[in-house]
């Protein structure tokens, strides 16, 4: 039987590989339908999905529901909001870059809301080791241009996603894992729609006649929120949050090892520098210590 925290591992690195991947079908999908749109179609299916594998329900309890909508707040609807519209301000390079300041983040949240995932030297070298192999890969032959205003965005996003990873953690006891994941996504999706109609704005439906927007909705909603996030779960229940949100260090390489296979861009030396960066910045982080940063 494998043990319960490789187990927390695989499930971990299995998530931030799809995640890498959908990273660029994300992007893809913004020439042809609008942030919030991607957004509800996306999560629909993953909602539908998940009812299909776990078609059941708990008695409803108020103060649970409160910790579900949270939830879904937190890392549904703000989260994926900042970054859709991060990638259409500024460029996805600089989006991944700020999603390398996640793990600091969670490790910071974790520090002061749980009592035992604390705050160590090894997080802090680790990410400063893992975040200059992360800037070598996505400086890496492109020049980093400044836009505020998606910046912004994107460092916000960084945090919200930090601060869900830790919150998902402190999650109601007694509840599936999948109906944990349903029912945040449940609320993201009542907060979307709510978004979308306050908007004002018409539904791209002829958007859905083109064959490349079903393949990305369909590959963001079944994999990317369907199954990631009940991955990102069970591996944040096995590991911690501090640990887990660790491997986050590895998106800039996975997203690079796509791009070299699918777009046949170049491997060049800074790539491979920065990637070794990042696996050795990954394991000092992994590494237990008993000092504590006050």
């Amino acid at each position: 039987m494998i043990n319960k925290k490789l187990l927390g591992h695989i499930f971990t690195f299995t998530t931030i590989t799809i995640w890498s991947v959908a990273f660029v079908s994300n992007k893809a999908l913004l020439a042809y339908i609008s942030p919030i749109e991607n957004m509800i179609l996306r999560f629909a299916i993953a909602y539908l999905l998940l009812l299909l594998l776990y078609p059941h329900f708990n008695s409803f309890r108020l103060k649970d529901e409160f910790r579900f909508f949270i939830l879904g707040f937190l890392g549904i609807f703000v989260y994926f909001l900042l970054e859709n519209f991060a990638l259409k301000y500024t460029q996805a390079t600089n989006v991944g870059l700020y999603m390398g300041a996640i793990p600091l983040f969670t490790a910071i949240f974790a520090h002061f809301l749980t009592k035992d995932e604390r705050l160590n030297r090894n997080v802090v070298i680790g990410f400063l080791v893992a975040i200059f192999g992360i800037a070598l890969i996505l400086l890496d032959g492109v020049g980093f241009k400044v836009r505020l205003k998606g910046d912004i965005l994107a460092i916000l996003a960084a945090t919200v996603f930090a601060l869900y990873s830790v919150v998902l953690k402190l999650a109601p006891k007694g509840y599936h894992y999948i109906v944990i994941t349903r029912k945040s996504f449940f609320y993201g999706i009542l907060l979307m729609l709510l978004y979308f109609l306050l908007s004002g704005k018409a539904f791209h439906f002829q958007a859905l006649k083109i064959s490349v927007v079903w393949i990305n909705i369909l590959f963001l909603g079944v994999l990317s929120s369907g199954l990631a996030f009940i991955l990102w779960q069970q591996g944040i229940e096995r590991i911690g949050a501090m640990y887990a949100s660790n491997y986050i260090y590895l998106v800039p390489l996975i997203t690079a090892v796509t791009g070299i296979v699918a777009l046949d861009e170049k491997l060049t030396l800074k790539m491979v520098v920065g990637a070794f960066l990042i696996l050795v910045g990954l394991s000092i982080a992994q590494r237990p210590t008993q000092k504590v940063v006050e």
